[in-house]
């Protein structure tokens, strides 16, 4: 699959295809020739298992589709057969992927181009099906060089600011951030690795994501000498971002099933399910009493609930887009998403009473919400990523633009911008103290600075790709 959607990516960047000038709109961008090449078990089969199968498997066929087998697909659900074979323009699946504003895949960004042309092209060669029995659960490679650089979907700093964890793809890399060393690679079984994140105490980095349709998957790894401590598969879908215990024992993090999974790191301790949303659980925050979890997620709703029973104690807030992010001190929640606002949530007051105003007759309810939501400014662009400081002071937040704001979490007034970033940033974290950032970008980059000043530190893709960017190390 790397070699033909490099193929495409190169046509489409540079204009060409086998040295004749095409457009997007040029059904040849990809010759007869070419598009008998494609495989669907290695080119377009991965781009369906990533990308669609979260809601289209024969256990959860959304529509009635399903998209495990080419027959699955031709079969089609409720708006018929999803292609016609040798007939792109007349394929449903093209309609649904395609456009300024494609319908497929719901609430998650559109197909790159090369993505979506390849599986065109799949098609126009006659849609073959090269499955056979012994591959139908695909094995992740993950390549020694990469033809193009995967994009940094979590981001962690050790709590000393000494090592960056980026996720990349099905892979953990460990970034000395002081030193010329190499970056040390930590592989996965996961198709996507969505959450890395350094314990409290420095001790642990574990490592969430997993399969569509298949398994959650978690890891942790000693970040001393990279071994694995303790590892699960956690039900049948890809786990989402989420956040150590305060005491380090434990990881929680969010499903599709609409639940925050409670994860120790002992293997022989038992999943604690906490299912408070309607839909996927994209984050989740300790309180640093670690007594409560507060989550966000794609069903647009603020929660809060306690750890000792798992009860829900708030739904604190909910959004007209997506929570895709929260983060926890002692006193406030924070939540943002796609809505581009940010609001904490005042903890005591939001577990507390509704107050009233007036007095006699002419007392009137407030509603509980106006007392304990907190608005702060709004952001440039979908809020992508939150991380705190370890003593929960500083809060940072990154997205689809091309800066990072870091507040004060006490009074929430900004104390620092860092701009000029390469946007859209996927993950932001900081230091224990505060002292340092890091980031991640959708364009494979990492990039550390130093908060006061703003001084970059140093600027890399931490995975060998075929033509690199040179790293920068600012001394």
């Amino acid at each position: 699959m790397l070699r033909l959607l490099l193929v495409v990516q190169c046509a489409l960047a540079l204009g060409t295809m086998d040295s004749q000038h095409v457009t997007l709109a040029d059904e040849a961008l990809l010759t007869a020739e070419q598009a008998s090449r494609i495989s669907f078990r290695e080119d377009v089969w991965p781009i369906l298992n990533r990308h669609c199968r979260g809601c289209h498997t024969a256990s959860d066929a959304k529509g009635g589709l399903s998209l495990d087998t080419v027959a699955d697909m031709l079969k089609g659900g409720a708006g018929g057969p999803l292609f016609a074979q040798g007939k792109p323009d007349e394929s449903l699946v093209m309609d649904m992927i395609s456009g300024e504003v494609p319908e497929m895949p719901k609430k998650q960004p559109a197909l790159s181009v090369a993505k979506v042309q390849l599986i065109r092209g799949w098609i126009a060669g006659g849609a073959i099906d090269d499955s056979t029995e012994s591959n139908t659960e695909p094995v992740v490679v993950i390549p020694q060089t990469y033809q193009f650089a995967p994009s940094v979907t979590s981001i962690s700093l050790s709590p000393d600011g000494k090592l960056v964890a980026a996720a990349c793809r099905s892979e953990v890399v460990l970034i000395d951030v002081e030193t010329d060393a190499p970056p040390r690679r930590l592989p996965t079984a996961c198709d996507l690795l969505t959450h890395v994140e350094f314990s409290p105490d420095g001790k642990l980095l574990a490592a969430v994501g997993g399969s569509p349709s298949r398994s959650g998957e978690i890891y942790f790894f000693n970040p001393v000498d990279g071994a694995i401590i303790s590892s699960r598969r956690i039900g049948h879908d890809t786990l989402f971002r989420g956040s150590f215990s305060p005491d380090s024992t434990a990881i929680a993090v969010g499903g599709t099933d609409g639940a925050a999974h409670i994860v120790p790191v002992d293997v022989n301790a038992a999943v604690r399910l906490f299912p408070l949303h309607s839909d996927w659980v994209l984050d989740v925050a300790w309180t640093p009493d670690g007594k409560m979890l507060v989550t966000g997620g794609r069903d647009k709703a603020t929660k809060i609930c306690s750890i000792e029973d798992g009860r829900l104690l708030r739904s604190a807030d909910m959004s007209t887009e997506l929570i895709g992010s929260v983060a926890c001190t002692a006193d406030f929640a924070f939540a943002s998403g796609r809505a581009r606002t940010l609001n904490g949530y005042e903890l005591k007051i939001a577990l507390s009473g509704i107050g009233v105003t007036g007095a006699g007759n002419d007392a009137q309810p407030v509603t509980n919400r106006d007392q304990y939501v907190k608005a702060m400014e709004s952001q440039p662009g979908d809020v992508l990523d939150m991380g705190t400081s370890l003593d929960r002071k500083l809060l940072a937040i990154a997205g689809a633009y091309a800066e990072v704001r870091i507040y004060k979490t006490d009074d929430r007034q900004r104390v620092a911008l860092i701009g000029m970033v390469p946007a859209p940033i996927n993950a932001v974290a900081l230091s224990a103290d505060g002292v340092r950032l890091a980031i991640g970008s959708r364009n494979g980059q990492v990039q550390i600075y130093e908060v006061t000043g703003g001084k970059l530190l140093k600027s890399l893709i931490p995975v060998p790709v075929a033509n690199p960017r040179e790293t920068i190390v600012v001394k």
